[in-house]
């Protein structure tokens, strides 16, 4: 399995580095963490993503135009990242300190459920 690449991001003047694992064939793991020496607080959430190579089968013998009803094709962007970072802290995700805090995203990526 390659190695998690991990990638930067700043939300509101704050530097976070993410990365996104595969769970199984339908989830991914998505990491946030503040950027800098000290280390705080880890957010894991775990957002439904079909892997259009793992659901290959599926997704293809899916009725015509369904497809996105039933799966989630859409993949995890520094947009879905910076929404989840925002919601997190707004519901008291403190990036000081260190704790892992896990959650999941719901299906249509709107709201942040607990883990």
């Amino acid at each position: 399995m390659a190695r998690a690449r991990i990638r930067d991001i700043v939300v509101d003047d704050i530097s976070y580095r993410w990365t996104v694992v595969p769970v199984d064939p339908g989830h991914v793991r998505v990491k946030v963490w503040r950027d800098g020496p000290e280390h705080g607080g880890v957010l894991e959430v775990v957002a439904a993503f079909d892997d259009p190579w793992m659901n290959y089968g599926p997704i293809i013998t899916a009725p015509p135009g369904r497809a996105a009803e039933v799966f989630q094709l859409d993949p995890i962007t520094p947009a879905v990242v910076e929404g989840i970072v925002r919601q997190a802290i707004g519901d008291g995700w403190r990036t000081n300190v260190n704790v892992t805090t896990r959650l999941r995203l719901t299906r249509d990526r709107g709201r942040l459920e607990g883990g």
